[in-house]
């Protein structure tokens, strides 16, 4: 159940960040905290599911393009390996969308026993 959980927010991650813009992936991370807030790790589900997002969405963007010689230059021009460009692309979505619905889950969770 957990694998399709992070299918289905990695879909709604990457078409989001296409048809909206990149906030939405807090958003998102946020919304998935609130409705599995009795999930033992929406967190960390929320940031795989935002980092297979993005790496779905860039893996189907560079089909033809030359992906790899862009991130060895830019990496060259950061004075950074050719692999930290990608890892920072990668990591980005992860750092919005696992805090966002780890914090959700955790104020949705206090709210529900306080409701009791």
């Amino acid at each position: 159940m957990t694998i399709l959980r992070l299918v289905i927010l990695a879909v709604a991650v990457a078409l989001g960040t296409v048809l909206v813009a990149w906030w939405v992936v807090p958003i998102l991370g946020a919304v998935y905290g609130l409705l599995s807030r009795k999930s033992a790790s929406p967190g960390l589900v929320a940031a795989l599911g935002g980092a297979l997002g993005w790496g779905g969405y860039l893996a189907i963007v560079s089909f033809g393009a030359p992906v790899g010689e862009f991130g060895r230059q830019l990496g060259e021009a950061m004075q950074l390996p050719s692999w930290a460009p990608m890892a920072a692309t990668l990591l980005f979505p992860a750092l919005l969308a696992g805090p966002a619905a780890w914090l959700t889950a955790r104020v949705g969770s206090k709210t529900d026993t306080k409701r009791r």
